[in-house]
This record gives C-alpha cells, structure tokens and sequence, in this order.
C-alpha cells in the first residue's frame, strides 16, 4: 500500500512538473508547500506583468491626464484672433460693421491726423485712439451672442459726421472660422505662374508718410496702394515707369514686373511736391 501511495505521488509530481513548466509565462511567487500547479492563473496577471514595465505604464498615466486637461486649456480661447480696425480723417472707420466672440480683442488704430477714440457704452468702454498706436479692446466674456452694440468716436461732431459702426456677438466657433479663411486669399492672390503670394497692402498717409518703408515682392506680385490720409500723394517707382495717382479711400493696384530680378531693389515715393523729401520714399527688392 505505501508502495502504492509513494508511486501515485510521484505521478502527481511528474504531472505538476509539466504543468508549471505549461504555465511558466505567468509564474506566482513560491509559497512553501504549495506547488505552482495548485494556483489557478487569476485575471490579474496581465497587471502582474505591469511592474516589469513600470516606465510605460506611468508614461500612459500621464498622457491621459494631459488629455482631460486639454479641453479646459482650449475653452480658455473664447474668439479667434484679433479683429483690425481703423480710424481715418476725417471722420470715417474703415469698417463700420464687425463680428466678434466673447473675449475676442479688437485692435484699433488711428492712422489719421485728428484726434480720434473708441467708445462702447454698454461695456463702459471710451478708450482713446493715439496716432499710429494699435489699443486692444476685448468684447465682455458675458457678450450675449446675437447681441448687437454701436461703437463710435465721441469726439466732437465725428459721430454724427459717420464715425459709427456696429458689432454683432457671434459664436466663438464661428469667429474662428474667417479666421482659418484668411490664408486662402493670400495664397491664390497674384498670378500662380509668377510664384508671387498674396497682394501687399501699402497705405499713404498724411503728411509725408507710406506706413511701410521696406517691402518684399516676387515678380508678378501685386502691391495694393490706399491713401488713407486727405493729401494728395501717388506711387512712383522710375524704372518701372510707373507714377500712379492714388485717389483717396480707392487701392490701386500695381504690378511687380514679370521680368524683374530677384535680389533687384527699387525705389518706391511720392512726387508730389515735398512728400518724397518729407519722408515719402521706401525700398522695394524683389524675391
């Protein structure tokens, strides 16, 4: 009988040591007197397979606590980018209607002679307008979308003379769509075979002034001309032949040679009488 018994339990033994050898990808910590074989493989381990690998899965941990924080940081942005808008003399905005979400900034700036400011009166907002100085105005984070508000110069006799504009609250979704819009212009502005970008914006102002000195331009390239000021000023650059009047408040378009030479620079002024001499005259080379 114990001859029987030890034969039997040497057959289990036999039977456990193939068993653990099967299982050997999962192993359990030894307890005395206890074969491996005795412990069922429980769910846990593929967690216990996790300390292993501690870094990745404290990598994993992090990054999904980043994510959850992600949407907090996004809403922070209620609008789009800053919305432009300007002062003209003499009583004039370049833009007497505006969209904007709540939180999105306006940013004005007065590029005439005269004294000019920006007032809202349901925000309580009458900010002057220093010459040639952007100022920012946000619209209230509690702006009502749908909500209409006038803005206007308070300075004397520039509202009634047509300083008055109005702007509409809209959703921040949909200030920051124009906004995606913007670089479509830009790209398809000059002809695609002369490999020119988008128009440039030049304005002339008063006295003696182009509010960019230095431009770059491609061959083909267009340069949008406004005289924003209330003098008489044109767009003269010699050896292109070219001498543009430039009627106030209407761009004027003139085109970079298609055969000019990239690294070429050219200057670009005003003839009128004294404007070149007072200031009037800028460098344009050709890229």
């Amino acid at each position: 009988m114990l001859a029987s018994v030890g034969a039997t339990g040497a057959a289990l033994s036999a039977c456990g040591n193939d068993q653990s050898v099967e299982l050997n990808p999962t192993p359990f910590p030894d307890v005395a007197g206890a074969p491996p074989t005795l412990a069922p493989p429980p769910a846990s381990p593929p967690a216990a397979e996790a300390p292993a690998g501690e870094e990745p899965a404290a990598e994993a941990a992090p990054t999904q606590a980043a994510a959850e924080e992600a949407p907090p940081a996004g809403g922070a942005a209620a609008g789009g980018g800053p919305i432009a808008l300007e002062a003209l003399d003499p009583y004039e905005w370049d833009l007497n209607t505006l969209e904007a979400a709540p939180g999105q900034v306006i940013q004005i700036t007065n590029v005439g002679l005269s004294q000019h400011n920006f007032v809202v009166d349901e925000w309580g907002v009458e900010q002057d307008l220093p010459r040639d100085q952007p100022v920012e105005v946000t619209v209230p984070e509690d702006a009502e979308v749908g909500a209409s508000f006038v803005y206007y110069c308070s300075v004397p006799g520039h509202r009634e003379g047509g300083m008055e504009g109005t702007l509409t609250v809209i959703e921040a979704a949909a200030a920051a769509a124009p906004e995606q819009e913007e670089p479509a212009p830009a790209a398809g502005g000059a002809p695609a075979a002369s490999g020119g970008g988008g128009p440039i914006a030049l304005e002339a102002l008063d006295p003696y002034e182009w509010d960019l000195n230095t431009l770059e331009a491609a061959p083909g390239q267009v340069i949008q001309i406004t005289n924003v000021g209330l003098s008489q000023h044109n767009f003269v650059v010699d050896e292109w032949g070219v001498e543009q009047d430039l009627p106030r408040d209407q761009p004027v378009e003139v085109t970079v040679p298609e055969d000019a030479t990239a690294g070429a620079s050219f200057v670009y002024y005003c003839s009128v009488p004294g404007h070149r001499e007072g200031g009037m005259e800028g460098t344009l080379t050709v890229v």
